[in-house]
């Protein structure tokens, strides 16, 4: 077939588009950003629910493009098919045995012929409104065998099975596949948001033998009979390259290592930690930051103690935490902030959240006063990290926080919008 022009000269088809090509325009298309990152810097401040929310809304987004792709054509499907197995969501029991059979099939890569798995580097499970089976979690640790370079796992199952015995414990069958298939190159961990949790023996299992580990988001772990025996409890691994951990107050003692003086997370510089009542132990809790937080350069605190107690924690992260740059607080209202805070003289960010959506006039004054007393010797910026908290100042708290905030000489810092631009022009 050929083409031909106006002027009576023919020109023959244009060669074929380069293959390369293609796989580039597949990788703009379908990939988010962050998505498939472990070691960049964190895209939000939000608590982990709401980003979590945000990551599983762009993930189907992105899993309906690359469905669209691969129905093209025959050519399309061959070259489309790895970018369609990059990250796996699960988001209902019943797909998994169809998704088990897919991961039998072969992708054509260069020069060579792979399990769809292969190219698997990202794992959702976001079962929340179905109910799971023994033979479910049969099926998602053999479905885990198929990702030999697995680097992201994200669990949130919230229903639980039928029979007591598994009652908030991630069947060991799942775990030890991840530990067995992907150890290695597993970077993530975290099932932070799920009502199943590996007991403490297993996820002490599958952090040695995850040495590359980088994110570790498990704050509680669940109960076992096992933790019965303190003869058979397994120490804390030596973990490297962990740069962030997450944990929760109450839960501490599943982190701490047989040895008590001793540093298991030396590469540590983010730390999330949840403040719940009962109040931890002080001593316990000051004594695993001062070893493992020193070179610590960002904090999420996520407070729900009494206003009063927040300074406690700044004076502990004060003394201990003398690499803290960054400081994120979540609190559960704007009226449990107390005024005359003093931050830890390294932090130069300040990110503020709070759980109440839609708060009163009352509870802004307070958040402003907090601010106008605020010190900290080198803090450049204080953000308030939620959309929904910046609308509702414009649109129905404006004079209020210009009034608030008309004398800016005992303000010496930014305060900021949620996108990083001056509260008030």
């Amino acid at each position: 077939m050929t083409l031909t022009l106006s002027n009576d000269s023919t020109v023959h088809n244009p060669p074929p588009f380069p293959p390369e090509l293609w796989i580039k325009i597949f990788s703009l298309a379908t990939g988010a950003p962050g998505l498939l990152s472990y070691d960049g810097p964190t895209l939000s401040d939000l608590p982990r629910p709401l980003v979590k929310e945000h990551e599983h809304k762009l993930l189907k987004e992105s899993l309906i493009t690359k469905r669209n792709i691969i129905l093209v054509c025959r050519k399309w499907h061959a070259l489309a098919t790895k970018f369609l197995y990059r990250s796996v969501l699960v988001t209902r029991p019943a797909t998994l045995s169809s998704l088990l059979l897919a991961l039998g099939s072969e992708s054509s890569g260069p020069g060579r012929s792979v399990h769809v798995g292969w190219w698997t580097r990202r794992l959702d499970i976001l079962i929340q409104d179905d109910h799971c089976e023994a033979s479910d979690y049969a099926l998602l640790a053999n479905i885990i065998r198929r990702f030999p370079n697995l680097a992201i796992v994200n669990l949130s199952i919230i229903m639980l099975p039928n029979n007591d015995s598994w009652l908030q414990n991630l069947p060991e069958s799942v775990v030890m596949a991840l530990a067995e298939s992907c150890g290695p190159s597993l970077r993530v961990f975290d099932c932070s948001e799920s009502i199943l949790r590996p007991c403490r023996e297993d996820l002490m299992k599958l952090m040695a033998a995850s040495p590359n580990l980088n994110v570790l988001r498990c704050p509680i772990c669940s109960p076992s009979a096992r933790d019965k025996s303190p003869s058979a409890r397994l120490d804390v691994p030596v973990m490297t390259k962990l740069q962030s951990v997450s944990l929760m107050s109450v839960f501490l003692r599943d982190y701490l290592p047989d040895d008590r003086d001793a540093n298991h997370f030396p590469a540590l510089r983010k730390l999330a930690y949840d403040c719940i009542p009962p109040p931890f132990l002080d001593h316990t809790w000051k004594k695993f930051v001062r070893l493992n937080c020193a070179n610590v350069t960002t904090v999420y605190l996520d407070y729900s103690l009494q206003a009063d107690c927040l300074q406690k924690e700044l004076d502990l992260l004060s003394e201990c935490c003398l690499s803290l740059n960054d400081l994120v607080v979540y609190i559960r209202s704007w009226a449990e902030i107390s005024p005359n805070l003093t931050l830890p003289p390294s932090v130069s960010y300040l990110g503020l959240h709070s759980k109440l959506r839609k708060a009163l006039a009352f509870h802004f004054k307070q958040l402003f006063a907090a601010l106008r007393t605020i010190s900290g010797s080198k803090l450049k910026t204080v953000r308030l990290l939620h959309a929904d908290t910046v609308e509702d100042l414009h649109e129905n708290h404006q004079a209020l926080m210009e009034s608030e905030l008309a004398d800016s000489t005992c303000i010496t810092f930014r305060i900021e919008d949620n996108e990083g631009h001056l509260l008030i022009a």
